[in-house]
């Protein structure tokens, strides 16, 4: 059972729920002052003949609503028992609950703009006529919560005729916008044609440009704001994300989109523009043959992936237009002219078109693998070989296998050796320090003896790391 609104009654306002505005005040004994009660004697009137007016339907909507036995417009007070001078908006109470230990918050958005003391007596009844229509409609809303009427709008949105349409028909407008932007529309016939297709698209798409990406098909996922529209009977559901809002009408569960389209006419224009791509197509049959042949060379150049990337660094005109070719994009099915077909294909340079007219997978394939093969011969020719000389001054060189034989030996070893100890080591030179530590019988002992001491520092220095 919803809570109801905090307020007093006050005799002879039978139609008047007098509720305490910012803070909490005391016990109220009284309202207003003899000119305020003047106003509430001519509200009060209007209320009721408005009241009485109302359906038995609407009349338990507003009870229901004020969460009251009787139906009692809502009029606030402010301190000092004076009138607050402006009425309170229903969406004070939508979906919500106000504690009885403190007054409405004053918030501007929940009252109306005007001061209905200033009203002449006939602005006095049209506006609490619009006040009490606005009532209803929000006790009507209030009957179920807010991701209740989510749910509806999603329901009529997805049922929408332009949205249906537009999901019908979503492989045609996406491959419209794709060919309308492809590098292939540079060699199709003819240019005048196409102009005039470019042309067409621009009107044909722009009900479908005008709806934000994420609710093209159907309602997006953010998260929504609901306002109330009481004049309209409508929700308006917005996507603060995308910027975005419809409307739905509470009577008969329609969505309204900001910009409304002949279903008709819409049907009609975008059979149209396909139509019209498809006989442009037609006439450029040398470019559907050279993109079957491109399709064609690189289902067939598939197996030689490994084989074209290990080429990649190299200028070689079969490489460069492998490498092009294996970056486009083709149907699954073999290309035909028309726009779902040749929305699929992309090309990184139309030129492959025009050299795909020279080049034949048997000669493709022999020149792919004989530079691959050379490129093997160069690797091996690259490959590190023991008699690779490191180091060299004068006539002396130090080899590869010279250089793995000490470093060999220095990982092995659990000797400290410093330059000046393997300078004589390598010389071979049986000092007492070598003797004693029993290195004149180390594998690389003289392997360095035919060089000049001060050579064999600069070897070890520049071939040698030492610690």
């Amino acid at each position: 059972m919803r809570e109801s609104i905090p307020g007093f009654v006050f005799e002879p306002y039978t139609s008047l729920l007098f509720v305490p505005v910012g803070r909490k005040h005391p016990e109220i004994r009284s309202i207003g002052h003899k000119e305020e009660r003047a106003i509430l004697s001519r509200v009060q009137q209007i209320v009721s003949a408005e009241i009485a007016a109302l359906s038995p339907e609407e009349h338990l909507l507003l009870e229901q609503f004020l969460a009251a036995s009787d139906v009692r417009l809502p009029i606030g007070i402010s301190k000092k028992e004076r009138l607050y001078p402006h009425f309170i908006k229903p969406v004070m109470f939508l979906w919500k609950k106000h504690s009885l230990k403190r007054g409405l918050p004053l918030q501007d958005d929940l009252f109306y703009d005007v001061r209905y003391g200033t009203l002449s007596a006939d602005e006095l009844v049209f506006h609490v006529k619009q006040l009490v229509k606005e009532y209803v409609f929000y006790a009507r809303i209030d009957q179920a919560p807010p991701h209740t009427w989510l749910e509806k709008i999603k329901e009529a949105y997805a049922d929408h005729p332009f949205i249906s349409l537009a999901r019908s028909k979503k492989n045609v407008i996406e491959a419209v916008e794709v060919m309308n932007k492809s590098s292939l529309l540079a060699v199709l016939k003819y240019p005048e044609d196409l102009a005039f297709w470019r042309h067409r698209v621009e009107i044909v798409m722009r009900p479908y440009r005008q709806i934000p990406a994420d609710w093209k098909w159907s309602v997006c996922t953010h998260e929504k704001e609901l306002t109330l529209h009481y004049e309209e009977d409508a929700l308006l559901c917005s996507c603060p994300a995308c910027s975005f809002s419809v409307k739905w009408n509470l009577f008969n569960g329609r969505v309204e989109l900001p910009n409304e389209v002949s279903i008709e006419q819409a049907v009609k224009r975008i059979a149209t523009i396909e139509r019209q791509f498809n006989e442009i197509a037609l006439q450029s049959m040398n470019v559907i043959e050279g993109l079957r042949t491109l399709q064609q060379l690189k289902q067939q150049l598939a197996p030689y992936e490994e084989i074209i990337r290990s080429c990649a660094g190299e200028a070689h005109p079969a490489v460069l237009f492998s490498l092009s070719l294996r970056d486009a994009t083709f149907p699954e099915e073999q290309i035909e002219p028309d726009l779902l077909s040749l929305s699929h294909v992309k090309l990184p340079d139309v030129t492959l078109l025009k050299k795909a007219e020279h080049i034949r997978f048997d000669t493709l394939q022999k020149e792919l693998l004989q530079l691959h093969e050379e490129l093997k011969e160069q690797a091996l020719l690259r490959q590190p070989k023991p008699t690779d000389v490191l180091f060299h001054i004068g006539e002396f060189h130090l080899t590869r296998s010279d250089v793995l034989a000490v470093t060999d030996f220095l990982q092995e070893t659990d000797i400290n050796m410093t330059l000046h100890l393997l300078a004589q080591l390598l010389k071979g030179t049986a000092t007492a320090k070598i003797r004693q530590l029993e290195l004149h019988h180390a594998s690389i002992f003289g392997l360095l003896a035919a060089w000049p001491d001060k050579y064999i520092v600069k070897a070890v220095k520049a071939a040698i790391p030492l610690g």
